[in-house]
């Protein structure tokens, strides 16, 4: 006689959040981009179960990631100094002769890479991920970014500001710090497989530092 331990089917997996079962959703449940363990039917699930799941959130293999080392130390990633320089971005004018849209848009997805980066690589929360209100971190952004000679276009104005922070937030259009990002994402939607590296370093000219 067969026995019905070893025959059973197994259980399908679940959201670790609302706890609902693969079956009950067309699409494949989402992975935590970091520790490839945790399963989300929605980022809505995945932002809600984030305080329980961050103690046990590490890369496949690893240990939690330590706190972040103290006192002077070069504050960029590996490489960037070679990439600001292979992209041609060193003279820090990436962002002018575009037109006013796309440098919005550029804005933007910098700050969207930089909070998915600071979630995957570094563990940290920000914005969508920790359910906060992401404007006004996207407001600090755009303060540091025009407390930076010279990295901001010459058009540059409180006008102008004040348009980006809308668009940011219009929800009508494909640049939007409320969506979460990739960067297969941002690959696609420029069709620059380098996208997503000109946008972190544009990033860390803001911040000052890596996300690492």
């Amino acid at each position: 006689m067969e026995d019905p331990q070893t025959s059973a089917t197994p259980a399908p997996p679940s959201c670790f959040n609302c706890k609902k079962l693969q079956t009950e959703f067309p699409k494949l449940l989402m992975r935590c981009a970091k520790c490839r363990t945790a399963l989300y039917c929605s980022l809505e699930c995945q932002k809600a179960d984030w305080k329980s799941h961050k103690p046990t959130c590490h890369l496949p293999g690893s240990a939690p990631p330590p706190n972040p080392p103290q006192g002077p130390k070069d504050r960029h990633n590996p490489g960037f100094q070679a990439m600001n320089d292979m992209f041609g971005l060193s003279n820090d004018d990436f962002l002018h002769d575009r037109p006013e849209g796309e440098v919005f848009n550029l804005l933007i997805d910098s700050f969207r890479m930089r909070v998915e980066d600071e979630y995957v690589y570094g563990g940290n929360t920000i914005g969508i991920y920790n359910g906060d209100n992401t404007l006004p971190l996207f407001k600090e952004f755009l303060s540091l970014a025009e407390s930076r000679q010279r990295l901001l276009p010459t058009w540059w104005s409180p006008v102008e500001r004040r348009e980006c922070e809308r668009l940011a937030v219009d929800g009508s259009q494909w640049s939007d710090i409320n969506c979460a990002v990739e960067k297969s994402d941002i690959q696609d939607h420029y069709n620059d497989n380098l996208m997503p590296m000109k946008l972190r370093i544009l990033g860390e000219k803001i911040y000052g530092r890596g996300f690492m």
